[in-house]
């Protein structure tokens, strides 16, 4: 999926897609909150609307990896293979381990320039799907298609290596 820069238009440093005007990638985050404010309730499975949301916020993180340390970039990775495995653990279950790791002595987040990504040299700036495809998508397909999202992110990362 991929978009085209019109003239005065800019691609975000870390994921490739085109910046919302006068704004920056972060507003997707919000975008994606604000279809899963109007969609989740309506969900009548919970573990579906969660799932959908762990998607959402680790799919983006993963692709935009600057703000967090290594160590929270491969718990993301980890947790996110593990919640698209052929029999995934409960969300509950994955959601005490984030916040156990979140909470524990290690750091999360990274005070470095905005787009610094020098801990994560060799990861991607282009993806094959990022967070402006999945809000271009009918808010009905919302939880496959951030389900999509985090297996093509994975793959992406999976042409990298470790």
């Amino acid at each position: 999926m991929s978009e085209h820069l019109d003239e005065g238009t800019a691609p975000c440093s870390e994921c490739g897609a085109v910046l919302p005007a006068g704004g920056d990638c972060w507003d997707r985050v919000h975008e994606l909150l604000e279809i899963e404010a109007r969609l989740l309730p309506g969900i009548d499975d919970v573990e579906t609307g969660m799932r959908a949301h762990y998607f959402a916020i680790a799919t983006y993180q993963l692709q935009h990896p600057s703000r967090l340390t290594t160590a929270a970039v491969a718990q993301l990775r980890d947790g996110v293979r593990r919640m698209l495995a052929s029999d995934p653990p409960p969300i509950d279950h994955l959601r005490r381990q984030v916040r156990g790791f979140a909470e524990g002595p290690r750091r999360v987040t990274r005070r470095a320039s905005a787009g610094d990504r020098a801990h994560v040299p060799h990861w991607p700036t282009r993806w094959t799907m990022t967070a402006t495809d999945v809000i271009g998508r009918p808010d009905a397909e919302y939880a496959d298609t951030v389900g999509d999202w985090a297996r093509r992110t994975l793959d992406d990362l999976d042409g990298l290596g470790p």
